[in-house]
């Protein structure tokens, strides 16, 4: 039953509000993104093209993280204007 609520609570607590391709938007209509919907989750490709493609939930602001996470750090996407376009994920020191 614990497990049961853990898994609920954790469910609702990082389901984003949206999704979308990082690198077929505008770094603003990222940002923009982002800022409308609280939480996005965006795929990127990896820094290597060996890597497969990524994924990381890039928040508004620190009310869209869960409790755990302390801070927010800035990750760098590739977007269509831009190879560097800054956004927030949630993080933890742990």
């Amino acid at each position: 039953m614990r497990k049961s609520l853990m898994l609920a609570v954790a469910c609702v607590l990082l389901y984003p509000n949206s999704s979308a391709q990082a690198g077929g938007q505008t770094c603003r209509e990222l940002q923009d993104s982002i800022s409308e919907n609280g939480s996005v989750i965006l795929r990127y490709p990896s820094s290597t093209a060996q890597a497969p493609r990524r994924y990381d939930r890039f928040v508004a602001d620190q009310s869209e993280c869960p409790a755990h996470y302390e801070t927010l750090k800035v990750r760098l996407l590739p977007a269509l204007d831009t190879d560097a376009c800054p956004a927030h994920v949630c993080w933890s020191d742990d």
